[in-house]
């Protein structure tokens, strides 16, 4: 799933829509940029020494097949880039924030009209300079899994010679091969090559997202990582997995029924099933709206009534009832993810994902594991969720696992106050803590990867 959203619509967003954290007031001019120009500016600038930026297309705040230039700073620092110019921009003081000018960059060229270096420029601070420099190799890859055609792109570091290799597992939603790109793309200079790809109907890869199950796309996980096994410059023993939310009930399927990957590192992945999920973060994002107690405790009764009349098929008139209620509470008609008839195609959806339970399949998990959760996660609850996955994984007789809660982080390991969908844009970084967290645990466990500069 998306780093702000539960599988999905979820019910607060649709019933309540996501409060705005921009400012209207005084923003500043944004230059139209068709979106190949300003994928020329994506690399890797350095600062100075162990001091990278990487600046790429994302989806994120945009929305899908909308993405602007993001810079991602491996301080945990993460800005949109607006254009106002040629090889100029400004970035706000949150991760999506246009309504001020907090910073602003130029790109520098040489005579031949070739990028080399860019210019941070931070309010009265002496400006920054980070040179574009080469030391990742990107290569377009096509895979087949079943009958759908995958494609992706491997990065891997510059240096050549054999790598081990993380697998990019997506969340729901259409998701391409950049988006899970920001949560490892500092592992690559350390060693490690990384394969993300477009998710089924989605960029270049055939086939529908919308109509998969749970096994299709776990399929195209394994898919990807036997590809991955044909590669000569890829290290055939130290493949893992790395994903986020959704990807919490995907690659766990992927590594028992592959049971040579390698590892498994989970962001913000749930230990309990779809529906109970969905309900928790609806009724966390209705109260950090300021939802009244009593509409919270109606929309979530709503919501349990719905799951149990998709699974057996009873309680519809007690269902329908409600619906009515709760939508003239709200002043309109419910949102498409509280469907009000019988023959909906929604109701297909929530049958094929909503019932998945993901304990048998963890408490058959062997590969060592590395689960990280975010202490103000308003979707996937920390402390319940990681008691679900460690009482699973000492079932299974599992070895090696971690699991970690980090402090202020939320869904998507961004330092949050509260952790609300609605505080998202105005964020600034992701927590520190997360890259040293992965970093040091698969520097105990990967051969060829250095944990520190």
């Amino acid at each position: 799933m998306r780093a702000w959203t539960a599988i999905g619509a979820t019910v607060a967003t649709a019933f309540m829509g996501v409060v705005s954290a921009r400012s209207v007031l005084q923003t500043p001019a944004v230059r139209s940029v068709d979106e190949k120009v300003l994928r020329e500016y994506s690399g890797v600038y350095q600062w100075g020494p162990n001091a990278f930026v990487y600046l790429q297309m994302w989806e994120e705040f945009s929305g899908f097949g909308k993405p602007k230039l993001v810079a991602f700073d491996e301080s945990g620092e993460a800005r949109t880039l607006y254009p106002t110019d040629r090889d100029q921009f400004f970035a706000g003081p949150g991760v999506a924030v246009p309504a001020s000018i907090e910073s602003r960059i130029e790109v520098q060229r040489d005579g031949t009209g070739k990028m080399t270096s860019l210019t941070w420029q931070r309010a009265d601070a002496p400006p920054r300079i980070a040179r574009r420099v080469e030391i990742e190799k990107h290569e377009d890859v096509r895979f087949s899994s079943g009958d759908v055609q995958l494609t992706g792109t491997l990065i891997s570091p510059a240096d050549g010679g054999k790598h081990p290799a993380i697998i990019l597992v997506h969340g729901s939603g259409a998701e391409n091969r950049e988006y899970m790109l920001p949560w490892a793309r500092f592992l690559i200079r350390r060693g490690m090559a990384v394969l993300g790809y477009d998710k089924r109907g989605v960029g270049g890869s055939t086939g529908d997202w919308n109509t998969a199950s749970f096994d299709d796309l776990t399929g195209d996980v394994v898919a990807a990582f036997e590809y991955l096994k044909t590669r000569s410059d890829i290290d055939g023993g130290n493949i893992g997995l790395l994903g986020i939310s959704q990807a919490g009930w995907i690659m766990p399927l992927a590594a028992v029924r592959a049971k040579d990957i390698a590892f498994l590192i989970s962001v913000s992945g749930a230990g309990v099933p779809v529906a109970e999920t969905t309900i928790d973060q609806t009724k966390n994002e209705l109260s950090a709206l300021g939802t009244p107690p009593q509409l919270v405790e109606s929309i979530v009764r709503l919501l349990t009534l719905q799951y149990q009349y998709a699974r057996t098929g009873q309680g519809w008139d007690e269902y329908a009832a409600l619906r009515a209620k709760v939508s003239a509470t709200m002043g309109g008609s419910a949102p498409p993810t509280i469907p009000g008839t019988r023959d909906d195609p929604y109701w297909q959806f929530i049958r094929r994902i909503y019932f998945y339970d993901p304990g048998p399949t963890l408490r058959q998990l062997k590969v060592p594991v590395l689960a990280i959760f975010g202490e103000l996660d308003n979707n996937i609850v920390a402390e319940k969720n990681k008691a679900a996955w460690e009482a699973a994984l000492k079932a299974a007789g599992n070895g090696d696992y971690t699991l970690r809660i980090l402090p202020k982080a939320n869904h998507a390991q961004f330092e949050a106050k509260v952790g609300s969908n609605a505080e998202g844009p105005s964020l600034q970084r992701f927590v520190p803590i997360y890259f040293t967290t992965v970093q040091d645990w698969l520097a105990k466990r990967i051969r060829g990867f250095s944990a520190r500069d």
